[in-house]
């Protein structure tokens, strides 16, 4: 009798058996989170945008530009939705000059140039970026802010090489910058996603050589996000 009372309160206050999981499927991870590669092959920069004094050269002078670049990093997902990102970024503005209107001429420390020569300048832009924002499944929204370090570069490519200036057309200057802009994104896949990235870049110039005292553009470009 004991014994059989013994195994009635083994039968009856055993733990219940853990539930069978191996057929459950594993829940997709759609997190942003991990390394994060940058991509923005077609943009456009326009200058003029909140005109300033030390800008007014550059307006006058350029036109529009192409911009390109790229930046590799780190995205983090602390809580759910909310996006952070660190990178380091490298682009590439390559100006036109309106060297077709009557009043176009650019002084440089050692001469002027005007309507008879053709330009190509550029500027190359290194520097960190923050991007903090909101994610989905679908969706990638953002704001930007970074700081760079930004290398000015004119070409001219003067018709006669009889003149003293065509001795050394190339002009070269370096100078601080800020960037500032928003961005939004479709994420089709959970590590790929594809939008646009707008923001106003101005870069401080020291003006050894170049005619420009600063340059401040908006930018519109193509972005692409791929996750390693």
């Amino acid at each position: 009798m004991l014994a059989a009372t013994w195994v009635w309160a083994a039968i009856t206050f055993a733990p219940p058996d853990a539930p069978d999981r191996s057929n459950q499927l594993e829940q997709p991870d759609h997190s942003i989170a991990g390394g994060t590669l940058q991509v923005s092959p077609l943009g456009v920069a326009v200058p003029g945008f909140g005109a300033s004094d030390d800008s007014r050269v550059f307006n006058r002078a350029v036109t529009a530009g192409y911009r390109w670049g790229f930046s590799v990093g780190i995205a983090l997902e602390p809580v759910e939705h909310l996006l952070i990102s660190v990178n380091a970024g490298l682009s590439q503005s390559i100006w036109i000059f309106d060297n077709d209107a009557p009043e176009f001429e650019l002084c440089f420390a050692n001469d002027c140039y005007a309507t008879s020569e053709r330009g190509l300048g550029q500027l190359l832009r290194i520097g960190p970026e923050l991007r903090v924002g909101w994610t989905s499944r679908w969706w990638m929204a953002w704001a930007l802010g970074g700081a760079h370090v930004g290398l000015s570069r004119v070409r001219f490519y003067c018709d006669t090489s009889l003149q003293a200036r065509c001795d050394d057309p190339r002009q070269t200057d370096v100078g601080a910058g800020l960037s500032g802009g928003l961005g939004l994104a479709i994420r089709p896949l959970p590590r790929f996603a594809i939008g646009l990235e707008s923001a106003v870049v101005h870069t401080w110039l020291d003006r050894r050589d170049d005619p420009f005292q600063a340059a401040r553009a908006w930018e519109l470009g193509l972005i692409t996000v791929i996750g390693f």
